[in-house]
């Protein structure tokens, strides 16, 4: 399951979906929890996805933002709902796979207080430099930070953010060294446009605007394949970094308990929603792409990706708060 745009056969083999068919549900307005701001990037993309797959349940889906703490509020308040499929969570990566090793006590399980109900979004990393920095490919910036060890910068979006533990990944595999400088969210990529950090390994999406603007340039992206957005970009793996590989993602979560067969009917509408081209249009100059598969799927990346950026964070040296 890597990639975008995974079979719907495999739900529409699923007897779970054809269980889902006859299941009478939404009867009500769906509470979707975002334990982000709105405008924020996990309210934007999801919404997109939120208001076409009400349509197809002919029900409304309620977006109710909770914001704070890294995400864990919002996510603390979701997992002690009723799980009865009237209260979803439109959640990022982070919140699941990279908080829950930087947060020392939470009030809840990620693995056990919530169960999978579908990916709808996978986010490419790039390294990107900006607009006036001499390197033009990876293999570029590699030698230009082994001749100036320690002396290049490279911004993050903040200590345990994605876009750090990319750069970690980054530079570890590629046997590196760079002054590692964290900003507040969006600020990343200004300060990499104002040429206070030389290069970044973040979101492909965070950086479009830039990078369209001719202010940033990206080097490579960081899927085990090329990204659908900038399909001339070699991955980051093919450039002489082997074994790099990081997505971000956004997805579907439901508290634990909730039943399948309505687990499977959601999971069904978003993934016939997501299987359209304006669905695909809409994503892709958000600098995203549409992803679906079955909650089984998800449930994998959920925790392929949970110890593997617990191992990340351990090696960036960060400690549990």
């Amino acid at each position: 399951m890597r990639g975008t745009g995974w079979l719907l056969a495999a739900v529409l083999a699923c007897p779970g979906a054809f269980a889902a068919q006859r299941l009478d549900y939404p009867v009500r307005p769906v509470r979707m929890v975002v334990p982000q701001a709105p405008g924020s990037t996990t309210d934007t993309v999801g919404r997109i996805v939120f208001a076409a797959t009400a349509e197809r349940l002919g029900q409304q889906l309620v977006v109710d933002n909770r914001p704070g703490a890294g995400g864990t509020l919002g996510m603390e308040i979701a997992s002690k709902a009723a799980p009865d499929g009237y209260t979803l969570v439109g959640v990022a990566a982070s919140m699941l796979v990279i908080t829950p090793h930087v947060y020392g006590k939470l009030a809840y399980d990620p693995l056990r207080d919530f169960v999978p109900v579908g990916v709808f979004i996978l986010a490419q990393t790039a390294v990107c430099v900006h607009g006036k920095f001499p390197p033009r490919t990876v293999q570029e910036l590699v030698k230009l930070a082994r001749d100036k060890p320690g002396q290049l910068n490279m911004a993050s979006a903040g200590i345990g953010s994605t876009s750090h533990l990319a750069g970690v990944l980054f530079t570890t595999l590629a046997g590196i060294s760079a002054n590692h400088v964290p900003y507040k969210g969006g600020a990343s990529i200004a300060a990499l446009v104002q040429g206070e950090s030389d290069f970044t390994v973040a979101p492909l999406s965070a950086a479009m605007t830039q990078v369209n603007a001719g202010r940033l340039r990206c080097l490579a992206s960081g899927g085990d394949k090329r990204s659908g957005i900038m399909p001339e970009l070699p991955t980051i793996a093919e450039s002489g970094v082997p074994g790099f590989r990081l997505y971000g993602w956004n997805g579907v979560v439901a508290p634990r308990g909730t039943p399948q067969a309505v687990i499977a009917k959601f999971n069904r509408a978003m993934n016939e929603t997501l299987d359209t081209p304006e669905m695909r249009k809409r994503y892709l100059v958000l600098g995203d792409e549409p992803a679906w598969g079955t909650p089984q799927d998800f449930g994998r990346l959920i925790r392929e990706d949970y110890e593997s950026m617990g191992k990340l964070v351990r090696l960036a040296g960060i400690k549990p708060e």
